[in-house]
């Protein structure tokens, strides 16, 4: 694996919500010889899983509430170093909008993620509506999709929306999450869009046509602004439920195969926007037919699945930044593993959506796990303490009725 060799370690900044996603970047990094910075962005007491990687050189708390205005300041405050300049790896579509839209203040200190060196730019294309056009002129499927715009808590449902249909926010919207809903008629499209202009006044919705989802899928890569790398295709086999629903637990990773003609279409693209960075595509499949779903212009939390079966996408980004060529680095996935998500498994059973037994099945019945590493041992160590803690607490809390 190649090294940077320079006197002064690179120094990158990973920023964003999630131990488990961030902890693969981390690894991802060290790889190339890096200094790690790690932004935690979630609250908390607990000191984050990642956090305790034998990589992390330094840790920055910092609570998203503060917002971007903040946050920014603070990168510049205590990320910066004389004589270089840190890569920022954003991990979450926070982190990632607030660094675009703090882009040439911050340029002056980092490398980072951009479309064209232009402020703002990826946060424009975080429009699903604006994508969607593209992949559809690009000859890829889409759900057909109507807009309900609201102003000041005012809305108009258009004419002509198919039901059932599906909410969702057009384009990334700070603080508000929950807005992915079936509804089966109008009157359950109107209470919902109802309970969100009270929650978000100000905001377009979009309401697409429900599709029967046979698959989901996803894919994640790297460009430079003209080179583009997809590795792999990962498939989703369980996913969780809840307030985070949808995010995966457990999923497979393999080759891309007979998909090429399709990872070609997505690379055109991300080549077309002329993004320069880490991204992830989900797609999945209905009726026989693989549809397009939306770009996140960030790394995906199963990345690490890929670095673990040899493509290191941040590794990529980090020799691209700074000037090198990383066209002799690995760039294809060859075979196929499973893999789980801790975090998210540990989470859904604590929400009730897993046994115990479900949960020890899923994380025993995978070859990759993204916390667990063997040469970097103690965040697993510590979230199988944390676990156990967890469950004792349970098993006490079940038992305290039947002892009075």
């Amino acid at each position: 694996m190649e090294k940077i060799v320079d006197s002064k370690s690179q120094r990158v900044v990973i920023i964003g919500i999630g131990y488990s996603s961030r902890i693969g970047i981390i690894r991802a990094v060290a790889q190339m010889g890096c200094e790690v910075v790690v932004v935690a962005l979630e609250g908390g007491d607990e000191q984050p899983i990642d956090t305790y990687s034998k990589y992390v050189a330094e840790v920055i708390r910092f609570p998203q509430r503060k917002g971007s205005d903040e946050l920014a300041h603070m990168l510049v405050e205590w990320c910066s170093v004389a004589g270089q300049k840190p890569i920022l790896i954003p991990n979450s579509d926070f982190s990632a909008s607030a660094i675009d839209t703090h882009y040439d203040m911050l340029s002056e200190h980092f490398l980072m993620p951009n479309i064209h060196h232009t402020q703002g730019a990826i946060l424009q294309w975080m429009d699903k509506e604006r994508q969607k056009a593209l992949a559809e002129k690009l000859g890829m499927n889409v759900a057909n999709a109507t807009n309900i715009i609201i102003t000041d808590g005012k809305y108009t449902i258009p004419q002509g929306i198919h039901f059932p249909c599906f909410t969702k926010t057009r384009s990334y919207i700070a603080g508000y999450k929950n807005t992915l809903h079936r509804c089966d008629n109008y009157e359950e499209l109107l209470q919902t869009v109802a309970k969100m202009a009270q929650a978000m006044p100000n905001m377009t919705l979009m309401v697409e046509d429900f599709m029967d989802i046979e698959t989901e899928y996803a894919v994640l890569g790297f460009s430079d602004g003209k080179n583009v790398v997809i590795p792999a295709i990962i498939e989703m086999m369980r996913m969780t439920e809840g307030k985070d629903k949808g995010v995966a637990m457990q999923g497979k990773v393999g080759p891309v195969g007979k998909l090429k003609n399709l990872t070609d279409k997505f690379a055109d693209l991300v080549r077309e926007i002329g993004f320069t960075g880490l991204f992830d595509i989900d797609f999945y499949m209905s009726g026989g037919k693989y549809y397009f779903d939306e770009l996140n212009l960030r790394i995906g939390g199963s990345a690490t699945a890929v670095t673990k079966m040899g493509v290191n996408l941040p590794g990529m980004m980090v020799i691209a930044l700074t000037g090198k060529d990383f066209g002799s680095m690995s760039d294809s996935v060859s075979s196929t593993a499973i893999f789980a998500n801790e975090r998210t498994c540990i989470e859904s059973w604590s929400d009730g959506y897993l046994s115990a037994g479900e949960l020890r099945q899923i994380l025993n019945s995978s070859d990759i796990r993204f916390v667990d590493d063997s040469d970097d041992t103690k965040p697993a160590k510590m979230l199988r303490r944390r676990l156990r803690i967890m469950m004792a607490k349970r098993m006490i809390k079940n038992f305290l009725p039947w002892m009075r």
